[in-house]
Order: structure tokens, then sequence, then C-alpha cells
């Protein structure tokens, strides 16, 4: 008898639990910030809109909301589980920052085009996108990951405590990175570098830039890779 209630019970959270979607309209915004474990997916077009899929949790659980600039992806409070499957699909019209944090991971198949760039990353956040843009400002930390690919004429990258920044697929003239505490930062680059790793940092480049100032120290390396 005991044995029949709990596969009575069993049945009932999947069924309660069962894959749904949705979708839901938000207003304008210009930049994402998502945590929590969810896996974000970016998508252009002439109107901002987001669908939700979910199985292992109530749809109800998941909150897209428009604050400032920023639609907030999340779960809420006290509906952290990490059974479950949370995937989000963003349709934006033009994005100039984008942040994950908590295990939450973005990408997006399609390059993104813009004119300045903001990203970050933390808590074993990860965000795998390319890009065409004048300038990109990136920070990671806390194990988090960004792989890039596509082209920037200028960046700004920061990774520390064990974070990484891949981007030997980004083709950019000018990079000014710093990495420490263990994180690693790859990069291409044509024109100028200025790099500095500490505390067991490592910053690998490829290209031959005309300029370079490096710094590194406690442990830290900063070198051209082949």
């Amino acid at each position: 008898m005991k044995k029949s209630m709990v596969l009575v019970f069993l049945l009932m959270g999947s069924i309660l639990y069962a894959q749904e979607s949705e979708n839901r309209n938000v207003g304008s915004f210009r930049g994402i910030k998502s945590s929590a474990g969810i896996d974000v997916y970016l998508k252009k077009g002439s109107k901002e809109s987001v669908r939700v899929e979910v199985s292992g949790t109530d749809i109800k659980n998941v909150i897209t909301e428009v604050s400032g600039d920023y639609l907030k992806i999340q779960m809420a409070e006290g509906r952290y589980n990490r059974t479950r499957t949370v995937k989000v699909y963003v349709t934006y019209v033009e994005l100039t920052k984008i942040s994950c944090s908590s295990a939450s991971s973005i990408y997006a198949d399609e390059i993104i085009k813009t004119r300045s760039l903001s990203l970050s990353a933390s808590s074993a956040g990860s965000i795998d996108i390319g890009v065409d843009v004048e300038s990109l400002t990136a920070s990671v930390s806390s194990a988090a990951e960004l792989e890039l690919r596509g082209n920037a004429k200028r960046v700004e990258l920061e990774a520390s405590s064990a974070a990484k920044i891949g981007g030997y697929d980004l083709e950019t003239e000018e990079a000014d990175c710093s990495a420490s505490s263990a994180g690693s930062i790859r990069i291409s680059v044509s024109q100028k570098i200025d790099a500095r790793a500490s505390s067991g940092a490592d910053i690998r480049y490829r290209g031959n830039p005309m300029k370079t100032n490096t710094n590194s120290s406690s442990g830290g390396s900063v070198r051209k890779s082949s």
C-alpha cells in the first residue's frame, strides 16, 4: 500500500511539472540580466518578445520583467531547483549590455551588431556569442566563462578568480587585458595590446601587434601564442 501511494505521488509530481511553454509580451530593453542556472537564447527581430520553456518546475516560477534598460530573467525567490530545466528564448531589437550569474548561460547564434557592447559574467555563468562592434568591454569572475568570435575594433577584457575569456576567434585592432587570481584571457590582436597578469593568471595573444605593453607579477604570465 505504501509503495502504491509513493508511486501515485511521484506520478502526480511528474504531471504537475511536465514540460510547459509560454509566450510573453515584454517592454523594450537594451540589456539582459540572467541568473539561477537559466539558459537564455538570443535572436534579433523587429519587436521584443520572450518565450519560456520549463520542465521540473512551475512556469510561473520563472520571472521575466523589464526594469530600467534591462530584461531580467530569474527564478522566484526560494524556487531554485537543480533538477529543473529552464530555457528562455529572447527576441531583441538592440542590445548593448549582457550580464549573467549563478550558472546561467547566454547564447547567440547570430552575430550581435551594435556600436558598443558591455558583457559581464560571474559565479560560473557563461556567455557564448559572436559580435560586430566598435567597442567591447567584458568582465568575468568566479569561474565564469566567456567565448567570443567576430570583430571588435577595441576591447577591454578583465578576468579574475579562475574565470576565462576565450577570444582567439575575435579579431580586434586594440586590446587592453587584465587578469588576476588564476584568471585566463585569450585574444587575437593586430595593432596594439596592453596586458597585465598577476597571481597565477595568464594572458595569451595571437597576431603581430605593432605596439605591445605587457606586465606580469606574482606568478602571472603574458605571452604571444603561435
